[in-house]
């Protein structure tokens, strides 16, 4: 439930501090039920592990606890964690969202995509790293998740456009700095709360295996 309440903040804070530059993306796929529609691309190097991919958690039902608060629609009852690998400098670091308990059919996606990755230093056996917030990316599979996600974010994202469901609505980032901590595996992901503040000492989101 911590790492829920983080994206609450993690959204909102982000909507705060996305640029003007929106804009609605024609060619997005339909609802993914699995895992995200972002193409995986290179890797990045986090100690003596290699990044690369797309690593999702398992269907967690604690979403539903959230529903109808901040950026979570009300007909949400569960959802997972996703991180794709997309350079040796960027991921995206996704929300997927569902209307039943099977993390079958799609309610919502939230994509916070981050470049200039930078790893750190090791701290036990996590990894300090660094990063931008590049863009913001929403998508509307309800028209309950419309309504509810339009409502949240049209005092951060003015232009917010999420009319037509299924179609991805993208914002452009700052490039504000960020610092997380790691923890990789040859099969997993983890990470912490990232903050443009204090460095992360724990970890704080499910644990994310490597598809």
């Amino acid at each position: 439930m911590k790492k829920l309440l983080f994206w609450i903040v993690l959204i909102v804070g982000t909507g705060a501090l996305l640029g003007s530059c929106a804009k609605k993306d024609g060619d997005t796929a339909a609802a993914t039920t699995s895992a995200s529609s972002t193409t995986a691309s290179g890797s990045i190097t986090v100690g003596s592990e290699t990044l690369s991919g797309t690593y999702v958690s398992t269907c967690n039902t604690d979403f539903a606890a959230a529903a109808g608060s901040s950026i979570f629609p009300s007909d949400v009852k569960s959802g997972k964690s996703v991180m794709v690998v997309t350079s040796g400098t960027t991921f995206s670091d996704e929300l997927l969202m569902y209307t039943d308990t099977s993390c079958s059919t799609p309610s919502a996606t939230i994509k916070n995509e981050r470049d200039n990755v930078t790893v750190g230093s090791a701290s036990g056996t996590y990894y300090q790293v660094t990063y931008n917030e590049a863009s913001f990316k929403v998508t509307a599979h309800t028209a309950v998740a419309q309504d509810n996600l339009t409502a949240a974010l049209i005092g951060n994202i003015s232009d917010i456009d999420l009319t037509t469901l299924g179609q991805e609505f993208s914002t452009t980032g700052n490039s504000q700095s960020n610092m997380n901590l790691w923890s990789v595996t040859s099969t997993t992901f983890q990470q912490g709360e990232e903050s443009t503040s204090t460095q992360p000492t724990a970890m704080d989101s499910m644990v994310m295996t490597k598809e």
